[in-house]
């Protein structure tokens, strides 16, 4: 039976107007394009004085997907102690962090992979920057959208996939 109402595409905002496509494709593409693991990476620079000395000589950020970052801890007396202070932890990680955009910690056991010297020092995982080349290739590929904030956000990510494809 129809009832005269029709469903609203997915693509439009509460007020009926659509969502412009480079914000669509940044939302479907940022896992991709950050790099969570390179983040989590990152955070581990800033692990001891978010959490303090003790607790980052038994833990370390191990990855970081959707705002849920995972911390390997290295026994279980330290992870009880953890999610006894989970909501501090989050609001020191936070503060410490804020773009990062974290939103909850889910905590596994294991052993830590370095040292918490090394972490410090060990700046953040970064995707070197494209080659002259891998830029003219994502401009060749994109020039013909007609929408300006579309064909840079095309053309970012087209970057990404060929930076990544050299990398590995």
């Amino acid at each position: 039976m129809d009832t005269g109402k029709r469903k609203k595409p997915e693509n439009q905002t509460p007020s009926g107007g659509f969502i412009p496509i480079d914000q669509v494709i940044a939302k479907l593409t940022a896992s991709f394009m950050e790099r969570p693991r390179g983040k989590a990476r990152f955070l581990s620079a800033i692990w001891s004085r978010a959490v303090g000395e003790q607790m980052a000589r038994h833990s370390q950020p191990e990855r970081l997907t959707n705002g849920l970052l995972t911390v390997r801890v290295d026994s279980p007396v330290w992870a009880t102690q953890m999610i006894h202070m989970k909501p501090g932890l989050l609001a020191a990680i936070q503060k410490c962090s804020p773009d990062s955009r974290i939103r909850d910690l889910r905590l596994i056991q294991g052993t830590l992979r370095t040292s918490i010297d090394n972490r410090v020092q060990r700046p953040a995982e970064q995707l070197p920057p494209p080659l002259p080349e891998e830029s003219d290739k994502a401009t060749r590929m994109v020039a013909s959208v007609s929408d300006p904030d579309l064909r840079n956000a095309l053309g970012r990510l087209y970057q990404t996939i060929l930076v990544r494809r050299r990398c590995g």
